[in-house]
């Protein structure tokens, strides 16, 4: 078992990660990140969302790999999190995915943690945003959100998208 391993295995605080993740550990992280123990790969996607602004790029290139774990995952933790690291990837018009547009969609509009249902609704404009039917689309997908039973995070992210 790699060091890097042995430690995520572990309960690791905030400043362990902002550690790891200054470390350049970047590869063996994302190889981490479909390990067969939860907390390994809860733990590796944690660190990886303290990655420097400078990853960004790298994160681009991996952004399939992050976007099929994130639809596949079982782990609502880890679902979260690699949410997370694809909102600081972009979106090109002629590269959308529509299995992960519509997953956006479903998870906006679902019983999943409001950390997931909030990112899902930014990855849905950063989608969206290309193609006027669809930005339709993600705003009467809002509209049906009634903001008087909204929790204040996903009221804020609605009222955020609504003016966009």
């Amino acid at each position: 078992m790699s060091e890097l391993k042995t430690i995520l295995s572990g309960r690791i605080s905030g400043s362990d990660a902002r550690a790891l993740a200054k470390a350049d550990f970047k590869e063996e992280l994302f190889q981490l990140l479909f390990d067969e123990d939860k907390r390994t790969s809860d733990n590796a996607a944690w660190v990886m969302t303290h990655l420097p602004k400078t990853a960004d790029a790298w994160l681009t290139e991996r952004q399939n790999i992050l976007i099929d774990e994130a639809m596949h995952t079982e782990s609502t933790t880890k679902r979260r999190l690699i949410m997370n690291l694809i909102d600081r990837t972009p979106f090109e018009a002629d590269h959308i995915r529509t299995d992960f547009l519509d997953f956006c969609f479903n998870k906006m509009l679902s019983d999943e943690p409001i950390g997931v249902k909030t990112l899902a609704i930014k990855l849905t404009y950063a989608q969206s945003v290309h193609y006027p039917e669809l930005l339709e689309e993600f705003y009467t997908a809002l509209q049906m959100m009634e903001p008087e039973v909204l929790p204040a995070a996903l009221k804020h992210i609605r009222g955020k998208m609504l003016k966009k």
